[in-house]
């Protein structure tokens, strides 16, 4: 077991990736804190990784709110007595506007930049104190590959997505010097995404893959693993765009 014993937060894990990222973390020997607005979810969330025979916290967090980040991190810190792992994970993608610009309703714009962006803003700003008192901890954001090639109709989504990048990199170099590394996962169009909902969009994705066939939970969670892991020691602010190879970064 790779994480044996550390203790991992991970934020939109009601459902879906969050949930799968949290069982396998507890696979790999990792307690699990699950945080989400859907408190009902991230308690079965905290069952699954129970079964997996490691402690578990279920918090219901809305990551948009300064208190209830500051609160949730405080919680898991008291509860397991440290937080090695972040992953924010948390954000709005199902049910997101999909207009032309001058259509955009600037609550939608603000609603969305406040889950994806602030939210990974404030969930981290939250827990680097405790990270800073153990002088280690693995920051995982996840970004996705729509900030990469952009996507028609998706400005609010691109733009926020592109932002967790910067930030990524930025807290890179901030966190560096106290052993913190901190990367992102650009996923590209997983079967729990937008894009499984219509085919032809999926249809025209793969074609465009070099590995043509859909992403799915199992092949992220194993991407979340190694850069939680001390395998990853010496990657920091690097972006990991995981999509079947439809871009490439140089």
């Amino acid at each position: 077991m790779r994480l044996e014993n550390r203790v991992a937060l991970v934020t939109g894990a009601a459902t879906g990736l969050g949930r799968a990222y949290a069982v396998r973390l507890a696979a790999e020997g990792a307690h699990v804190c699950a945080a989400d607005v859907n408190f009902a979810g991230v308690q079965e969330t905290a069952r699954l990784v129970a079964a997996e025979g490691r402690k578990a916290l279920a918090v219901e967090m809305d990551v948009a709110s300064e208190e209830q980040t500051l609160d949730g991190a405080k919680k898991a810190f008291d509860h397991f007595g440290g937080i090695d792992i972040l992953v924010n994970n948390a954000g709005i993608v199902r049910n997101t506007p999909r207009v032309p610009i001058e259509e955009t309703d600037v609550a939608d714009w603000h609603r969305i930049i406040a889950v994806n962006l602030t939210g990974t803003f404030l969930v981290s700003r939250a827990v680097v104190p405790y990270m800073k008192r153990s002088s280690k901890g693995k920051i995982i954001n996840i970004s996705s590959s729509v900030a990469l090639h952009g996507r028609t109709l998706s400005h609010q989504y691109a733009a926020s997505k592109m932002g967790v990048i910067g930030l990524t990199r930025a807290l890179a170099a901030d966190l560096g010097p106290f052993n913190i590394n901190v990367n992102a996962i650009a996923p590209g169009g997983v079967d729990t995404s937008q894009a499984r909902e219509v085919p032809e969009t999926s249809e025209h994705m793969l074609r465009q893959r070099c590995i043509e066939r859909h992403l799915l939970p199992a092949d992220l969670d194993g991407v979340v693993v190694f850069l939680a892991s001390d395998d990853s020691d010496m990657i920091s602010g690097q972006l990991l765009n995981v999509d079947g190879g439809r871009v490439f970064i140089a």
